[in-house]
């Protein structure tokens, strides 16, 4: 129809017909490719517009606060200060933004795992009362949506490499929910024996407890070989990373480090662990073939693996290192029983309570007891056995398995350099592990489904340097007026930390109940019900009015603030827990139910084993029955 008007137009004035003939095929030629040029140009512009950012968590196992160099409150480490053992980590923070008031919403492992996860508190998920151990029964249950699902669903390539602690069996694996791959182990690294250091009875008492690794839903390898472990950590990320990257689709690496968990008791020669370079034998290593560690060289090992993922984004090219999300925290802070083996409370000494708890009370490292002699009141032992180290008293025991600052305040930082987070600066906000979740979500532009609830909140504009944390991140005072409603909304906002270790409670002994013992708004902690970590001899002490410290100016949690002067805090924050626990269907504990069927094993005729046994099964270090001799 165009072509039979535009002929008669040009009839009238071009009586020539064969000048007319070639200027009409001239503008059909025109106007054939112009759509067809324009559309594709407004194709590729939206396409590239809406191509998310590539995602990248890295989470540690157990790393404190102050284990992180540029987070360290004794002095002001940088990635130029030598003496750092985290320099990787530190060159992160510069590039990225520091959050130094990140928040741990769980006391332990699996639950902290669970909440990155889901956005949720353990007691929605039935991750609690304990962690799961490698007989448990159940794991993250599959009417859970975590963000390697939603990210699936928005066409991500997902990958696991690490730990995973959310459930070991069939069905319960991270291919299960919503990951592509996994490479790793599946819990924590006391979880089970390795050539070279032996679980103790207490633990292990067949003898099969052999520490896995995993590809999939396949054990390639039990136990573990840790003496280069590492670098496969790093490989497998590396590859992830460059072969999405050249197929230009967006990604999802969680990369779960198994530093720097401790290895399981006894403890002999060693507790730590390290691959390659950084153990303390091996290939290039210390002091011969081993993985033998100390701490501080696990945490460099950590670091290192860190490095090595930046430079896999690196390599993968600008475009791609620019445009991926880096998000970088712990699951919680030092086992401080476990004392030279774990980290440092740095400034969150938890004094309060060490000045509350009778000096009587000893607190063992992981499955030891105490068995105090005169002038020895601090002694432990290793049940059945003569094998013996020193605790620490109960009041100092304020790290893994408590609400105490040292076990939730976690180092943070945040990095996206093309989506606008800002380079070198810190934030004071309050964040929890519970918004990444959320703030993920928003930030590739995905809305979470309605009905599907989380507890975080989305925190985009804090990672874009865009919240007032100057004003926000302090609590209101009295007469003081928030002109913006989102930082009052943050300000106001509350993270509860839920705990198990009661006397009594429905649950059996020793977890009693799972209850809310703390709560933070902005900078204020209160405190309802106080106890030292874990399972100590120290009985829990009831509040009311709660004990109130200001965590910001008082990080060692010393000084309670006089209750009469914040009554309105007080009577926000007991509305606030109300709603909360009003909001909560409660789901039947999940990590209770332990059957030694469920155990990982590759072939129960090989005793659970990839390779033969060694002649030297101790690798050098103290066996149970030397440990009695002696």
């Amino acid at each position: 129809l165009y072509i039979h008007e535009l002929n008669d137009a040009m009839g009238m004035l071009l009586p020539d017909p064969g000048a007319k003939a070639a200027i009409i095929f001239f503008i059909v030629i025109i106007l054939t490719l112009l759509p067809t040029t324009t559309t594709s140009s407004s194709s590729d512009d939206k396409q590239h517009k809406k191509r998310p950012p590539n995602v990248v968590i890295l989470f540690a196992d157990n790393l404190a606060y102050d284990d992180v160099g540029t987070f360290q409150t004794n002095n002001n480490k940088s990635s130029n200060d030598s003496s750092s053992r985290t320099p990787r980590t530190d060159t992160l923070a510069t590039q990225g933004l520091k959050l130094l008031h990140w928040n741990s919403p769980a006391v332990l492992c699996s639950a902290s795992r669970a909440a990155l996860l889901t956005g949720k508190y353990p007691i929605r998920t039935g991750v609690y009362p304990r962690v799961f151990e490698p007989d448990a029964q159940h794991g993250l249950l599959a009417n859970e949506t975590t963000i390697a699902d939603y990210l699936q669903q928005e066409g991500y390539a997902t990958k696991l490499v690490g730990k995973w602690h959310l459930g070991s069996r069939p069905g319960y694996l991270p291919i299960d929910r919503g990951f592509d791959e996994w490479f790793g182990i599946p819990y924590h690294m006391s979880g089970g024996s390795l050539d070279g250091h032996v679980c103790g009875k207490e633990r292990d008492p067949n003898g099969t407890l052999w520490l896995p690794l995993f590809d999939g839903r396949d054990i390639v390898e039990q136990p573990v070989d840790l003496t280069n472990l590492a670098p496969r950590y790093v490989q497998e990320a590396r590859e992830f990373i460059l072969e999405h990257a050249s197929q230009q689709q967006p990604f999802f690496l969680y990369m779960a480090f198994s530093h720097v968990h401790q290895l399981c008791a006894p403890r002999f020669a060693e507790c730590q662990w390290a691959s390659s370079h950084f153990s303390r034998g091996g290939g290039g290593g210390k002091e011969g073939h081993s993985f033998r560690a100390e701490f501080g060289d696990a945490v460099e090992e950590m670091d290192w693996i860190l490095g090595g993922v930046m430079d896999a984004l690196d390599e993968a090219g600008s475009e791609v290192s620019d445009d991926t999300l880096v998000i970088f925290t712990s699951d919680n802070g030092p086992w401080t029983a476990e004392q030279s083996c774990a980290g440092s409370k740095g400034p969150f000494k938890g004094t309060w309570l060490k000045e509350h708890v009778s000096d009587d009370c000893t607190a063992c490292p992981s499955e030891y007891k105490p068995s105090p002699l005169p002038g020895q009141k601090r002694r432990c032992i290793y049940p059945g056995t003569n094998y013996e180290v020193m605790g620490v008293s109960c009041g100092e025991d304020t790290g893994l398995g408590s609400a105490w600052e040292a076990n939730v305040r976690m180092p943070a930082i945040v990095r996206w350099k093309g989506g606008g987070v800002p380079e070198g600066q810190t934030s004071s906000e309050m964040v929890s592990t519970l918004d990444v979740l959320p703030t993920v979500l928003s930030m590739i532009g995905k809305d979470i489904p309605n009905g599907s609830e989380v507890d975080g909140i989305d925190v985009t504009d804090v990672f874009l340097g865009q919240a007032q944390s100057s004003s926000s991140s302090l609590p209101l005072r009295e007469g003081e007026d928030s002109q913006n409603e989102t930082n009052r909304r943050r300000s106001e906002r509350a993270i509860f930390f839920w705990r198990d270790g009661f006397k009594t409670g429905p649950l059996p002994a020793p977890f009693g109940r799972f209850d809310v013992v703390a709560m933070k708004i902005g900078w204020y902690k209160l405190w309802f019900w106080t106890k030292s970590s874990h399972y100590n001899a120290d009985e829990e002490v009831y509040h009311d009015p709660p004990l109130i410290f200001d965590v910001l100016n008082d990080p060692a949690e010393a000084y309670p603030l006089d209750p009469d002067k914040h009554d309105d805090l007080i009577r926000h924050a007991l509305h606030l827990m109300s709603e909360h626990k009003a909001s909560i269907e409660w789901s039947a504990p999940l990590t209770l139910a332990r059957d030694p069927k469920y155990l990982p094993c590759v072939n129960v005729e090989s005793g659970c084993r990839t390779r033969p046994l060694p002649l030297d099964l101790d690798g050098g270090g103290d066996s149970i029955d030397q440990a009695e001799e002696r």
